[in-house]
């Protein structure tokens, strides 16, 4: 069952997800503001598609469109999926309000509370009010390795998903099918929270960080960060990570560090030897601390605080990111008051989640 699907972002993920879905035989658009994305779409033209890689799916793949026209782009899609760091999030959600409809349903990847973003500011321009919707985690680990080619190291999905406010979770899963089929999460809080990256990308990098000032672009994490002695900094971050959603009674995705652990270990696991050719961090602004810091471990913080469960290992790594790039990432990120839900309870907060405002 083809679907019109817009993808809105210009990275390794967005590139794989707009291949991957026209390989799956959607009609697939491709678009983000030309002051970001003019030169990756040139690249596209150039080459007549994107050469998927990887995992999943493979081949050159031409999308229906790629453009830098939102309005166009957005004419006639059913999905929209958002597929940028969240430090773009406000910026495109102003942008694309104007053009958005209440019978579309927009699903950010990855979540990174960029929900309620999304939705509190197609509310404040009084437009259509699309379901917005967010995954746990990405839809595949991506990287571009070329001028319009891209790598993925599996095949896309969406494994867990809700939607703000939470009593539209089903008409969004119930939208996505025909593309994909993710299970209900409880509220966009818990697709937040049950992402890998909230243990190791913001850890792993700052412990790294001087080889990172090194090696730049040639570092490799997988193969080149993950030392005993950065295992123990992880550690450190898996339990207060599980130490907090158990507390809020979240559901609790596998600890990450298994597979990481199996990802140093080549002769026994030959399986992940994509994610060992991945490149990056290539420094300590690179969106696995800039994003992370200020996204998904700002509210993991900020929850804990409102909850009195101890995070002194979580703050400590928010602070030090924070010195390193001259950015009080708590302070300007996603905490609960920044989101709109300052000075709330937590009931009152599941209330909000499940309901709207």
């Amino acid at each position: 069952m083809s679907k019109k699907i817009t993808v809105l972002g210009f990275g390794g993920t967005a590139h794989v997800a707009a291949a991957a879905l026209t390989l799956e035989g959607h009609q697939v658009t491709l678009a983000f503001p030309e002051k970001y994305a003019k030169e990756k779409f040139a690249d596209i033209e150039a080459r007549g598609g994107i050469l998927l890689r990887g995992g999943g799916l493979a081949g050159l793949a031409r999308p229906r469109a790629v453009t830098t026209d939102l309005r166009a782009a957005l004419a006639d899609a059913e999905i929209i999926l958002v597929s940028t760091v969240a430090n773009y999030h406000e910026e495109l959600a102003a942008a694309i309000a104007p053009y958005v409809r209440d019978d579309q349903v927009l699903v950010v990847s990855p979540g990174n509370a960029g929900a309620l973003i999304f939705h509190q500011a197609f509310r404040r321009r009084g437009a259509g009010a699309p379901l917005v919707a967010e995954t746990a985690g990405n839809l595949t680990s991506a990287r571009l390795t070329g001028r319009a080619e891209a790598l993925g190291a599996r095949p896309i999905s969406i494994r867990k998903l809700a939607a703000f406010p939470a009593r539209d979770t089903a008409k969004a899963i119930a939208a996505l099918d025909g593309v994909f089929t993710p299970e209900p999460l409880k509220h966009v809080f818990e697709t937040t929270l049950n992402s890998p990256n909230v243990v190791n990308h913001l850890t792993a990098s700052l412990l790294n960080a001087s080889k990172l000032d090194d090696r730049g672009e040639e570092f490799r994490l997988f193969i080149d960060g993950l030392t005993p002695s950065v295992f123990k900094g992880l550690e450190a971050a898996d339990r207060e990570w599980q130490s907090v959603l158990a507390a809020l009674g979240y559901w609790q995705m596998p600890s990450p560090l298994p597979h990481l652990r199996e990802v140093t270990q080549p002769e026994l696991y030959p399986q992940h030897a994509i994610f060992r050719g991945l490149h990056g961090p290539d420094g300590i602004g690179h969106r696995y601390v800039d994003e992370d810091a200020g996204a998904a471990v700002t509210l993991l913080v900020s929850l804990a605080r409102l909850i009195g469960t101890p995070v002194p290992f979580t703050e400590a790594v928010l602070r030090i990111a924070s010195a390193l790039n001259d950015t009080d990432y708590y302070r300007n990120g996603r905490n609960l008051e920044n989101l709109g839900l300052g000075g709330k309870t937590p009931d009152e907060i599941h209330h909000i989640l499940q309901e709207g405002f």
